[in-house]
């Protein structure tokens, strides 16, 4: 999927969306909805929903999108699907993002994510344009980080060490917004 190029989407009803058969993603890429590659991170920036798929894209090295619901369509409360999916980053294997994973809107408008990769396990900034930074990196574990947030005045970014079970407390200088 070309990167940055909106394609149309819409709804696709299935039944029997809890069965035990553990078969709905198949049933709807037969009913011809898209299909993710083990999406994992989701947050709500600047009117879209993002999304990861932590293993996405030709090289299986992660994928983040975008979905911007039709404003014009949302007669009843909710846009029945329609709206516009954009691929917004691709991993390659020169890519400073591996494995997206978690993922938060920072308080200055960029999008901090959270790597799930046996490399190891960062958290990284990427800007409007794309452009992504480093941010932090986890040398103390391998351990996967997770849950990340800021507080409410966006002074600290919180995150988790998953298999340690430690919370973290970041605090700046973060850009201003």
């Amino acid at each position: 999927m070309p990167q940055n190029q909106p394609l149309a989407t819409g709804w696709i009803d299935l039944e029997d969306v809890d069965s035990d058969a553990n078969d709905l993603r198949h049933r709807g890429r037969a009913k011809g909805a898209a299909v993710f590659a083990r999406g994992e991170g989701i947050c709500y920036a600047n009117g879209e929903i993002v999304m990861t798929c932590t293993i996405g894209g030709p090289d299986r090295l992660g994928q983040i999108f975008a979905w911007r619901p039709d404003a014009t369509d949302a007669g009843a409360g909710h846009s029945r699907g329609r709206g516009h999916l954009r691929l917004i980053a691709e991993s390659k294997p020169d890519s400073l993002l591996r494995n997206a994973d978690n993922i938060v809107l920072s308080p200055w408008g960029d999008l901090v994510i959270c790597e799930d990769t046996a490399r190891h396990c960062g958290v990284l900034g990427m800007r409007p344009d794309g452009q992504q930074y480093p941010i932090a990196d986890n040398a103390w574990t391998k351990s996967e980080l997770a849950g990340i947030t800021f507080s409410p005045d966006g002074s600290i970014l919180f995150l988790n060490i998953q298999n340690e079970g430690l919370t973290l407390a970041i605090s700046g200088p973060w850009p201003k917004s």
